[in-house]
């Protein structure tokens, strides 16, 4: 869960796994736009949209 979410991007994969099980984000925009920013750089979203996918899915 330390590693990065994508390569260049300061997040680690237990950023977004804390969203989902202890902040309640629901969708992948709640995680890449509200709880860690990623997402206001379209191309860096692009890099981390499946990543978060996964964790909505367990």
């Amino acid at each position: 869960p330390t590693e990065r979410v994508a390569e260049g991007i300061d997040v680690i994969r237990a950023e977004f796994e804390y969203a989902v099980s202890h902040e309640g984000a629901l969708t992948v925009d709640d995680i890449l736009d509200r709880r860690t920013r990623i997402g206001l750089v379209a191309a860096d979203r692009d890099k981390v949209v499946e990543v978060a996918e996964e964790f909505l899915a367990i």
